[in-house]
């Protein structure tokens, strides 16, 4: 298996996880940052306003933003860490934004009280779970100074740390809970590398294992013919034609040597479709897989294997995005310098602009992984127009 270069472990799963989570989250905080401008516009009067408007648009901002990042265009991150450090920037400068503390009216709570939780629950998004951890402790401890300050309208001890605990304790459980789904997506997308990788060297293994059937065919048939011609030789032109029989032999046997994919980084057209073909009926039983090839060539093995990943991913999205197509087909040629691949389902389409940057599939395994071949990989789909991929490598 040394010609197999490491399969990357393609982010599919986390991907996905990480979509749904970033909608949740977008919407939730829309919804509760709603407390956090009214109790806000509430304690204006006790307040300086530069300070008050300026957290508040860029509060807004940040949410506006995470909707649109969650549902449209993905860099959902950059959102969720505004939403943190715009929260704890407020926390920190506090003092400043309390016009007169003697003016606090009894059982006062800081409007901000309000964005703690949902600042925290951002920090799971934001950052990798050691420092998701420091921030969901440091947000309560924050807000525990600043309630048994003189700026918060000083609350006794004990209901301070009850708020913060229970800030802790509900937005902790939350984001423990997002830690375990993303630490279980990447275990997932770890497996399915795994098995990408195994079914490849499968895939290999037939491939290498019809090139040898095809040199034990010349062997049994050119060379054993060759040499039974020259055993049974008695003539000067009986043993010419035995000579012309073996050096016919000789030269096809090293022809095909040359190209063994043991013996060097090349594999048969032929031998790839029908391995291809084999593996692909594996996969899944409802794809019909065609091959149209009068010519065999020479595919540079790291071609192939970035072919077929992209092959599979595109059959996997069919069956996954499209479960009601009543057609599936993948056709497989080649002409004396090219291999072309033909993905066709008639599902429901879509359109590529639609689809997030934060869905990895299409972006990385596909068209990136194929662009870095020199292979042209080429998209047509659009809604109830079913999907069709075009996968075409050029020899040089």
């Amino acid at each position: 298996m040394s010609n197999l270069a490491p399969t990357p472990v393609i982010p599919f799963a986390r991907g996905r996880i990480e979509e749904l989570l970033a909608k949740i989250f977008a919407v939730c905080a829309a919804v509760l940052s709603i407390d956090v401008f009214r109790n806000g516009f509430d304690q204006l009067p006790l307040l300086n306003q530069v300070w008050f408007y300026s957290f508040c648009v860029a509060l807004t901002i940040s949410l506006i933003g995470g909707l649109a990042s969650a549902f449209w265009f993905g860099h959902m991150k950059i959102w969720y860490r505004a939403i943190v450090f715009i929260t704890l920037i407020a926390m920190i400068t506090w003092p400043l934004q309390v016009i007169d503390t003697a003016a606090l009216p009894v059982g006062y709570k800081p409007y901000i009280w309000w964005a703690v939780g949902i600042s925290t629950l951002a920090a799971a998004g934001a950052f990798r779970n050691s420092i998701a951890i420091v921030f969901l402790i440091l947000m309560p401890i924050t807000w525990f100074v600043i309630r048994t300050s003189p700026f918060g309208a000083p609350e006794s001890a004990a209901m301070a740390v009850e708020d913060s605990l229970y800030s802790f304790f509900f937005s902790g459980s939350v984001a423990i809970l997002v830690m375990f789904l993303r630490n279980r997506a990447i275990q997932v997308d770890s497996e399915f590398a795994t098995l990408s990788r195994t079914r490849l060297e499968r895939a290999f293994l037939d491939v290498v294992q019809l090139e040898r059937t095809k040199i034990n065919s010349i062997v049994h048939g050119s060379v054993v013919y060759a040499l039974d011609t020259a055993v049974e030789a008695s003539s000067d032109s009986q043993r010419a034609e035995a000579a012309e029989l073996a050096k016919d032999a000789i030269g096809r046997l090293n022809r095909e040597s040359a190209r063994d994919p043991v013996a060097g980084n090349n594999i048969s057209s032929q031998a790839y479709f029908e391995s291809m073909k084999d593996a692909l009926a594996r996969r899944s039983e409802f794809v019909n897989v065609k091959i149209k090839a009068s010519v065999d060539i020479d595919v540079p093995f790291e071609i192939a294997v970035g072919i077929a990943e992209a092959t599979f991913q595109a059959l996997t999205n069919s069956l996954e995005h499209a479960p009601g197509a009543s057609s599936r087909k993948i056709v497989m040629s080649s002409t004396s310098t090219s291999i072309k691949f033909l993905i066709v389902d008639n599902g429901p389409g879509f359109r590529m602009s639609s689809v997030p940057r934060s869905r990895l599939g299409i972006r990385v395994a596909i068209f990136e992984r194929l662009k870095s071949l020199g292979v042209d990989a080429k998209l047509a789909s659009a809604p109830g127009e079913g999907t069709t991929w075009i996968f075409e490598w050029h020899r040089a």
